[in-house]
């Protein structure tokens, strides 16, 4: 199973790996700040809360996004991990977007670094570097290494090649799924207490 809350939207997924074909059924809920009130019920629609023993993984996406909305959902991931006694996968947002941006890349240049960034209000850039190491045919997954993970970046001239964050949560969620199976095929053992969100900026930064 795949939760990914990173914006206002929140996208679920799940794969029968008992399933020949492993075909992926997943649908994404535009409740904007409505989450923590309809947390549950989005997910059992998708599975209903009799079948969740039988998760044998859960994939996360952990930030940078929606301080509330990205921790409410790690936690819940955490809880059922923790419960079941299930691996919990986590990934950052940026990461799960370079597949579908590094394709803005020219053609020499898909296999070099390049940065994901995008523009927080009072707060100034944030940005994740990344390179495509392997495109995993098996897994449909797109191996991505995460050189330098989502931060805030005070000198724009560091990050270039850059390329705009952009969300689409119905694509990514299918990332998240894939890249839950490809640590599967490779035997990958994550534990749910090292799952933690990414926080670029402090919630309270502005306060004082």
């Amino acid at each position: 199973m795949a939760l990914h809350s990173c914006s206002e939207s929140f996208g679920i997924a799940i794969k029968d790996t008992e399933n020949p074909e492993k075909i992926i059924k997943s649908e994404v809920f535009n409740i904007g700040r409505s989450l923590s009130n309809k947390l549950f019920s989005c997910i059992e629609t998708i599975l209903p809360k009799k079948f969740w023993k039988q998760i044998i993984r859960i994939s996360v996406a952990k930030g940078p996004g929606s301080f509330t909305s990205t921790r409410l959902t790690i936690s819940m991931a955490r809880t059922i991990a923790q419960q079941i006694d299930c691996s919990l996968d986590s990934i950052s947002s940026f990461h799960l977007m370079a597949p579908r941006l590094y394709k803005n890349l020219s053609k020499n240049q898909i296999f070099n670094p390049f940065w994901i960034k995008d523009f927080l209000p009072r707060r100034g850039i944030v940005a994740g570097k990344y390179q495509l190491i392997k495109i995993h045919q098996e897994s449909n997954f797109y191996e991505f290494n995460e050189i330098i993970s989502p931060q805030i970046i005070s000198n724009k001239k560091l990050i270039n090649p850059s390329i705009k964050a952009s969300n689409n949560i119905e694509k990514d969620i299918i990332s998240l799924i894939n890249f839950s199976q490809y640590c599967q095929n490779s035997k990958v053992q994550s534990n749910w207490g090292k799952t933690l969100p990414i926080y670029p900026t402090s919630p309270i930064d502005n306060l004082k």
